[in-house]
């Protein structure tokens, strides 16, 4: 028992290793995947941040176009001079500003001159205050072009977390230098610089667009996780299927295997009986004769004489039948190919059985057609027909009914069946009772059944045993479907 777990356990190690594969892929595609979708996530958010940076930068250049030509030339020409101090000046500016952010999602749009001071702000309150400039002021009045800050409410991977940014979560500020316009060259100073005359700062909300990136971002994880779990229920699926294929082919192995061992045994036990048998015959034979002999010579002697010659001549004749099975199921004989009437066959059995029927007032009832007929050997589907009655005979042991019926399936298989109505065959026995030598009874080799299923299978049929649901035995026959013939039968009257 030790060693058939064992084997269980090694057959189904591949398998459980495959599950175990299964989940490690689960694991690593999933981790694959949150890393992806985190990469794709920050490419996407780069994405957002540089297209928003270009616009930042092509907004806050239009705005420095319009300040120029709307506010600073015109006032420059009118006045002399910038400014906005002057109230007048100031609402020009408040309103050339207002009119390009209109429609925007802009937060601030502030100005601040060369000392950091607020010359300007969409928020009035903040003009004239000198501590909100950033790094990024100065060094745009240094000579760099411009300079971005992202200002976020809330660190970038709670951001991923959160179902819904609430806007102004994400701010991009821009600071661009105000500067001549570009179109006025005649305007320029002998540098081929351009002079900042200002710095303008542009803070935007950028939540919306990075709500998009993170949903999108969740989106491809979902996919991801969705198309994991997909596939590894379907390697679940395929590894499940494939170990009970498995499972039943170790079976099925174990089983042949089993049978292999079984028949090896038998082979090796059936040469030794046929060799047995064989020597058994001869000597047998000789004292049967031996004994008819003195039977027929001694008639007068005395009765003890008699019945001694007697019964050595029944006893021979009897272990004369039973080396007979010996060698019959040793060395089965190739059955020949003729057209056989089975009913025919089932008669002639019946011709020798009848007397024993009568007597013990057992009933047959045949329903076989007559010109039912298969291609074998008479001789042998005579015995093994003869031995299934006999053995339907014994089981009834005195009144009862055996039913012999037969026909031609669907398939063009002829079947014959054969049910009585005694006591069936017993649950332990069911399955050993075409084992050879297991036998039920005081006397017999148990090789009855054994040799019919030889006969039986050796012209291509099947036998099977149950037991009846209208109770007693059940034996089953099927044969082949019958091919043309090729050659010329003979058929036996």
């Amino acid at each position: 028992m030790e060693d058939a777990g064992q084997s269980h356990a090694d057959y189904r190690l591949p398998f459980n290793l495959a599950k175990f594969f299964s989940y490690i892929s689960l694991v690593l595609i999933l981790g694959s995947s949150v890393i992806l979708s985190l990469f794709i996530g920050r490419t996407m958010t780069s994405t957002v941040l540089e297209s928003q940076q270009e616009y930042a930068l092509l907004l806050a250049d239009n705005m420095n176009r319009q300040i120029f030509r709307k506010f600073t030339l015109p006032v420059t020409y009118a006045s002399g001079r910038v400014s906005l101090g002057d109230p007048a000046q100031y609402k020009l500016l408040d309103d050339v500003i207002k009119s390009q952010v209109h429609g925007l999602q802009l937060e601030s749009v502030r100005l601040f001159d060369s000392h950091y001071t607020i010359l300007y702000s969409m928020d009035s309150r903040e003009v004239r205050r000198t501590d909100l400039s950033t790094e990024g002021v100065p060094l745009v009045f240094k000579g760099k072009p411009h300079h971005f800050d992202v200002i976020s409410a809330v660190p970038f991977a709670q951001a991923l977390l959160t179902p819904s940014l609430e806007n102004g979560s994400l701010l991009l500020r821009t600071i661009f230098p105000l500067t001549i316009d570009s179109d006025f060259k005649e305007l320029r100073l002998h540098s081929d610089a351009m002079p900042v005359l200002g710095v303008l700062e542009i803070v935007q909300d950028i939540t919306a667009q990075y709500r998009s990136a993170i949903r999108s971002q969740w989106l491809i994880l979902g996919s991801f996780a969705v198309s994991t779990f997909i596939l590894f229920f379907l390697l679940q699926f395929v590894a499940r299927k494939a170990e009970d294929t498995l499972e039943r082919r170790m079976a099925r192995n174990r089983q042949l295997e089993s049978q292999l061992h079984q028949a090896e045994k038998l082979a090796s036990m059936g040469r030794m009986v046929a060799s047995i048998a064989h020597e058994i015959r001869n000597p047998l034979g000789i004292i049967r004769s031996s004994s008819e002999f003195l039977l027929r010579r001694h008639k007068s002697e005395d009765a003890m004489t008699q019945a001694m010659l007697t019964a050595i001549y029944d006893e021979s004749c009897r272990l004369g039948t039973t080396v007979n099975d010996f060698l019959d199921y040793a060395r089965p004989r190739q059955p020949r190919r003729d057209q056989v009437a089975l009913r025919l066959v089932i008669d002639q059995a019946m011709a020798f059985l009848g007397a024993e029927f009568q007597r013990s007032g057992a009933e047959v009832h045949i329903d076989v057609a007559e010109d039912l007929a298969v291609l074998g050997d008479r001789d042998l589907l005579y015995r093994a027909f003869y031995n299934i009655l006999a053995n339907a005979q014994q089981a009834l042991d005195g009144e009862g009914r055996i039913f012999i019926s037969g026909g031609t399936d669907d398939s063009g298989r002829t079947w014959l069946t054969f049910r009585d109505t005694g006591p069936g065959f017993a649950e332990e026995a069911l399955n050993k009772a075409m084992d050879p030598f297991f036998t039920t009874k005081d006397s017999g080799t148990g090789l009855g059944l054994p040799i019919v299923r030889a006969i039986i299978e050796s012209h291509g049929g099947t036998m099977k045993l149950s037991n009846s649901p209208e109770g007693g035995a059940l034996i089953r026959i099927e044969f082949p479907k019958a091919m043309p013939e090729t050659h010329e039968g003979s058929t036996h009257e």
